[in-house]
């Protein structure tokens, strides 16, 4: 599951990749060692977010582009029987 295509909330996400090219979401592709220092990574960075100490995007650039293309907000819809 895609979070940001099923909340409103605000979503961001950690890239972890595989030495080898791997089809589709095939699971088992990481360590969990690499999964935890990935966790632990999200887990610093809500606490200096939360703080008000890092952003995540620049304000007046998403303005921007909602201007130019909208709020993207009919992608969350698809599979939902509205189209």
């Amino acid at each position: 599951m895609q979070p940001a295509t099923t909340t409103t909330a605000p979503v961001v996400g950690v890239a972890t990749t595989a030495s080898t090219p791997i089809p589709g979401c095939a699971t088992g592709a990481n360590q969990p060692f690499f999964l935890e220092q990935a966790a632990r990574f999200c887990v610093e960075v809500a606490k200096y977010f939360t703080a008000g100490e890092c952003r995540f995007f620049d304000s007046e650039e998403f303005k921007r582009l909602v201007a130019l293309y909208g709020t993207m907000r009919h992608l969350q819809t698809l599979g939902k029987g509205e189209q």
